[in-house]
């Protein structure tokens, strides 16, 4: 059977602040330097021309403006409204304040589109091809790019990132610190900022280890942290072993191959796209939204997830790469990645017989995919774990009101250890298929009639 092809797609880094102001300032500068080319070129003719169509082109520019302008203090009322209900009516008190690109984008709009009224009580035709880019630059850059900046911006990373950079501002501000105690680690290298650890230039990292290594050849880098992991400042990003003296310009630059960001991002962080899976299905089954079908949508999608993960190296290549070089990344099991997709999920959702069989029913095909006796062994202790003895063994509380409920549940719970005996036999280890299909026979005999 052929192997199935991936597309391996190229990875997009998430854009900071800093890049979306050089990007909006370079796009002007571009509009300005076609408002001069046409101030060099145009001929007496053309500008007659645009005498005449100019300060309708304005008009209408200043219609389109207003209706932006309307449009986008509608859409900030209506989130701004939606942040309120869902967190707290304090987080969006200074909502414009402290904030640069809010109030930059607000006034720059205003300042753009009255310049533009104002001339068109003006006889010069220079003025008003310069107010018509001006707004057209407005318009189709400065005002699609603020509502990509309140998406990025009204959402519960950003709040509470604001909430706590705000208050650290206060504390730096009224409070001195205290006198800093030696580092338990003497070669780590702990971070100056706070984010979630978005990516790590290994090419760059490579480089500067390996001059580290050319007078240490026994030194070895160890990341500490996974991928999506928060860091605070002073927690360390990597530790060299064994102890190794590092120049301040060596440790600058190995810190700053660590790259933190106030999002998490799916690149490198398998974890972060089943986190918003479960995420989505815990939600869907709380009382609030009582959906159990999009929760049961989401274990199906966590399933396909997991049963690619089931026959997949745990080392990345990157990671193997770079463990030549001594440098040891730090990447989640099989186990952490099975765990957190059903854990949480089953323990939201383990009263309703519907989603305790979906996960039985994902984790059977799962089971199905395993390559070896080990990984095999992790879905088994995964339902092991769900505790769900009391379905067939005496004296067991009853998990569900319902007889047909207890056994539709057993039916898939029965299914399950076949197919675990099943797939046991088949990877050399009888004794522990002998096992499960004895668990499956003790689940069948306890349906109640």
């Amino acid at each position: 059977m052929p192997a199935k092809s991936h597309r391996k797609p190229q990875r997009q880094p998430v854009r900071t602040d800093r890049d979306r102001a050089v990007v909006l300032l370079g796009i002007l500068a571009g509009f300005l330097a076609v408002f001069v080319v046409l101030l060099l070129t145009l001929s007496n003719r053309s500008w007659t021309g645009l005498s005449q169509l100019l300060p309708s082109l304005g008009i209408a520019m200043i219609g389109v403006g207003i209706t932006v302008l309307v449009t986008t203090f509608s859409f900030v009322f209506v989130a701004l409204s939606l942040v309120s209900v869902q967190f707290s009516p304090r987080v969006v008190r200074h909502f414009w304040h402290g904030d640069r690109f809010r109030s930059i984008f607000l006034w720059s709009f205003i300042a753009i589109f009255a310049f533009l009224f104002v001339v068109q009580f003006l006889p010069h035709v220079e003025l008003h091809l310069l107010a018509v880019i001006l707004a057209a630059y407005a318009v189709f850059v400065l005002f699609p790019s603020f509502l990509s900046y309140l998406a990025d911006n009204l959402n519960a990373a950003s709040i509470t990132k604001n909430i706590a950079d705000r208050t650290l501002d206060e504390i730096d501000r009224d409070l001195a610190p205290l006198r800093r105690t030696q580092s338990t680690y003497p070669s780590a290298i702990c971070s100056d900022k706070i984010g979630f650890l978005e990516n790590i230039d290994t090419e760059r990292l490579s480089m500067v280890f390996s001059r580290l290594r050319a007078n240490e050849p026994m030194a070895v880098l160890k990341s500490v942290n996974y991928f999506g992991s928060f860091v605070e400042v002073g927690s360390p990003l990597a530790v060299i072993e064994p102890e190794t003296e590092l120049g301040g310009r060596t440790e600058s630059e190995i810190r700053e191959c660590f790259v933190l960001h106030k999002f998490r991002s799916i690149d490198q962080d398998i974890e972060y796209g089943i986190r918003q899976l479960v995420d989505i299905g815990v939600k869907a089954i709380s009382p609030a939204v009582n959906d159990p079908t999009t929760c049961v949508n989401c274990i199906h999608y966590l399933g396909v997830i997991i049963k690619e993960l089931i026959g997949r190296e745990s080392r990345s290549v990157k990671s193997l790469k770079l463990e030549k070089q001594g440098i040891l990344l730090k990447e989640p099991s099989f186990e952490q990645y099975i765990d957190d997709a059903f854990d949480q999920i089953y323990q939201f959702g383990r009263n309703d017989h519907v989603i305790v069989r979906a996960i039985i029913g994902v984790l059977t095909e799962i089971i199905s995919a395993a390559p070896d006796a080990d990984r095999a062994a992790i879905v088994v202790k995964e339902i092991g774990e769900m505790e769900l003895t009391a379905l067939y063994q005496a004296g067991g509380r009853e998990m569900f009101p319902l007889i047909e409920n207890r056994n539709y549940v057993r039916k898939a719970l029965r299914k399950f250890y076949i197919a675990a005996g099943e797939k046991l036999d088949r990877l050399g280890k009888p004794e522990m298929a002998d096992r499960h299909k004895a668990t499956a026979a003790a689940v069948g005999e306890s349906m109640d009639v």
